[in-house]
């Protein structure tokens, strides 16, 4: 849901912009897309940086995971998760 991503990033007056993108052509946007498209310099900043968590995603899953089967504290982990799910995730496709 990616209205609601950039809405917990209080950046969802560009909610039209990423409106007709796939999902591979918004993990692939640059600052200097964003900037062509009339993006603010601190919302192409926070974009970008928020577009590297997403590709940076799975591998947070699995040190959350680590961290929880090694017996430590569960709060992190949720804490993150929490945040993890108001991010866009790729549809499942089958095929």
């Amino acid at each position: 849901d990616v209205p609601a991503w950039l809405k917990s990033l209080r950046l969802h007056k560009y909610a039209a912009l990423f409106s007709q993108m796939t999902y591979e052509e918004m993990m692939a946007l640059t600052e200097c897309q964003l900037e062509a498209q009339n993006v603010t310099k601190g919302a192409r900043h926070k974009i970008v940086i928020s577009i590297q968590k997403l590709k940076e995603r799975q591998n947070l899953l699995k040190s959350l995971e680590r961290d929880i089967l090694e017996g430590g504290n569960l709060r992190v982990p949720l804490q993150e998760l929490h945040q993890m799910i108001l991010t866009p995730i790729k549809a499942y496709s089958s095929q």
